[in-house]
């Protein structure tokens, strides 16, 4: 795609929920389907397919933590104009994925028991992409939890993706005002006194919708799009992190330092916001160095200036350059 067609592609501030309703949504709907396919007997995992008019390859998301599929649609859109299909599932824990808390009413907690169970069914998914179309390269995009997971799952199979693109990954989340050291060693031992699935002090159950200036987002439009979505579907209601949860990430952090960039094989992009209030941007630059190690210019950080932890819910002229670079 060329740097204008880029920029008719990218949706305006201005008029942004009419333009989801009006070229999104039609755009996706008889492109998109939904199904689910189960890994383990009984946990049914939830994913979308979406197709391209002219496919150049496959792009498998992995979303962020309390996210779900609705969130990526503008993104789906971008990818399947760019001539990408898409495949993405909602991770355990979260949309209309399996759960495996004991209170399955309680739809604010995500908690989860081992963190290789997300890595294996994007894998899952991944693979059943890969069926479906084995002849298209295969794009592995994350963003924050899902970015951590991504990178997981690229150091598991390095053979099965072409390219990995991780968005202000979750290499580490912060724990601020809690040094990290102590909230991993805090979540341990509730997990040791099987307590894993008490929510995390200061975590609470959805309640009133978050405001725009607490959010990882620049644009408000896009912010208050979703917002109105989330309040609307329980589904979409997750707000909660368990001590389970916290202490699968404290493992998944010692896997990527130690293990996964080891293994990456395929080329890996990484943008990191400018401000980031949820995952660690020091180790971020940690794990890029690492893979540059590896495989000298197989790895680039990207800086994103004026931009949150949500890149991908900035403005027009940082989306532009955003998605030039993931496209062309």
């Amino acid at each position: 795609m060329d740097k204008k067609t880029i920029h008719n592609m990218i949706l305006p501030e201005e008029g942004y929920s009419e333009a989801m309703q009006t070229v999104v949504l039609p755009y996706l709907a008889h492109r998109k389907t939904e199904n689910y396919c189960e890994r383990e007997k009984g946990k049914r995992i939830y994913y979308i397919r979406c197709l391209a008019d002219n496919p150049r390859g496959i792009a498998v998301i992995s979303h962020g933590y309390t996210e779900t599929t609705e969130k990526y649609l503008e993104n789906i859109y971008y990818f399947l104009r760019g001539g990408y299909h898409v495949y993405m599932p909602e991770h355990c824990g979260h949309g209309h994925t399996y759960r495996l808390c004991s209170d399955l009413e309680d739809l604010s907690l995500v908690h989860v028991d081992d963190y290789t169970r997300y890595v294996e069914d994007l894998l899952f998914v991944a693979r059943i992409a890969s069926q479906d179309f084995p002849k298209l390269p295969i794009l592995l995009y994350g963003h924050s939890m899902g970015g951590g997971i991504a990178a997981a799952a690229a150091s598991q199979s390095p053979g099965l993706f072409s390219r990995l693109i991780l968005c202000a990954p979750m290499i580490r989340p912060k724990t601020a005002p809690v040094p990290w050291s102590l909230a991993g060693l805090i979540a341990k031992i509730f997990c040791m006194a099987k307590k894993s699935e008490r929510y995390v002090a200061g975590n609470r159950p959805f309640g009133e919708p978050e405001l725009f200036a607490d959010s990882a987002s620049v644009s408000e439009a896009r912010f208050d799009y979703y917002q109105q979505k989330r309040c609307q579907e329980p589904l979409y209601q997750m707000n909660a992190i368990s001590y389970g949860w916290l202490w699968q990430a404290v493992r998944l952090n010692r896997y990527l330092q130690r293990e996964a960039w080891r293994r990456i094989t395929c080329p890996v992009l990484v943008f990191q916001a400018d401000y980031d209030a949820y995952v660690s941007q020091k180790e971020m630059v940690r794990f890029v160095r690492k893979l540059s190690r590896r495989n000298p210019g197989n790895a680039k950080l990207i800086r994103v200036p004026g931009s949150r932890h949500e890149i991908f819910h900035s403005g027009t002229t940082i989306l532009e350059r955003y998605w030039k670079r993931i496209l062309l």
